[in-house]
């Protein structure tokens, strides 16, 4: 059985074609494309990246397709199963759902985080399938210790003169000199704003032994802890566990802060998609 797993961020969406027949060995054929969130992206562009996928791996005629991404809820479910379906053969199963399903069933913890361009945390049961969510408000009005809190924290900084000297040479030497004119174009008229923020929140990771971007840093996870894992009521049994860019580099600070608040840490996956394979894999 021939099945496609896409995790898709608003910053990028990683493909895999996997045969998961059982008795024989599963073959991973990996493809990235650009970030397909429903909530920035047109139909046309979901249908095209699939379209390119299908080329790029040689295979078109799949047998299931399991879609989970960033802003897939409510009624852009139908509108990303549309656009998935128009590049396919009738017969493909299709299944699109959150990315924070996806995350939930790749870790199969108690408590699933994801943290990388934006952030949600969950309560989850494997054994029902059903995941909790603390309240997801976007990069506006929530993600906290996200790529785009960080981001924004870090370039508002710059352009308010409030970082550091050593700190600040480091960051032009990275980033080159940013106008305040220039950073509003792409925050306020920009087509990806919440992904031009991330874009800058690598330095901290970077950074972590200078003072300043470790006090951003532990301020970020704590402000997702406090405003999003607390939320759960978390018991101290329960093992937390996160994926994404942003959680995978800030390991230490995540398991710092949780231990300040009695909460063990469990698994970070910088991305889903091996997990979720195999879950997809057992299922079959």
């Amino acid at each position: 059985m021939t099945i496609l797993i896409a995790d898709s961020g608003s910053t990028k969406t990683t493909w895999m074609m996997a045969e998961v027949d059982k008795g024989t060995p599963t073959v991973l054929r990996p493809c990235q494309t650009m970030g397909l969130n429903p909530l920035y992206t047109k139909p046309q562009q979901i249908s095209g990246a699939l379209d390119e996928v299908l080329s790029a791996v040689g295979i078109r005629d799949i047998d299931a397709l399991y879609f989970y991404g960033a802003g897939c809820s409510g009624e852009r479910i139908a509108m990303v199963e549309k656009a998935l379906a128009h590049v396919l053969p009738p017969h493909t199963h299709i299944e699109v759902a959150s990315d924070l399903l996806g995350a939930c069933r790749a870790l199969g913890t108690e408590i699933c985080c994801i943290m990388g361009t934006g952030s949600i945390a969950a309560l989850y049961d494997a054994e029902t399938d059903y995941m909790g969510t603390a309240c997801a408000l976007g990069y506006i009005l929530g993600d906290e210790g996200s790529g785009a809190y960080f981001g924004r924290r870090v370039l508002s900084d710059y352009l308010k003169d409030q970082m550091p000297q050593k700190a600040r040479a480091a960051f032009e030497e990275e980033f080159g000199e940013i106008t305040a004119e220039s950073a509003i174009v792409h925050v306020y008229q920009g087509q990806f704003p919440n992904r031009y923020l991330a874009s800058f929140a690598p330095f901290i990771g970077r950074h972590l032994d200078r003072r300043y971007c470790y006090q951003i840093a532990f301020d970020g996870v704590e402000a997702f802890f406090k405003r999003n894992i607390m939320r759960l009521q978390p018991e101290p049994t329960d093992r937390i566990s996160f994926v994404g860019s942003v959680a995978f580099h800030l390991q230490d600070v995540i398991r710092q802060v949780a231990s300040l608040h009695g909460l063990q840490v469990g698994t970070f996956l910088q991305e889903p998609i091996e997990g979720l394979v195999e879950y997809h894999k057992k299922k079959k």
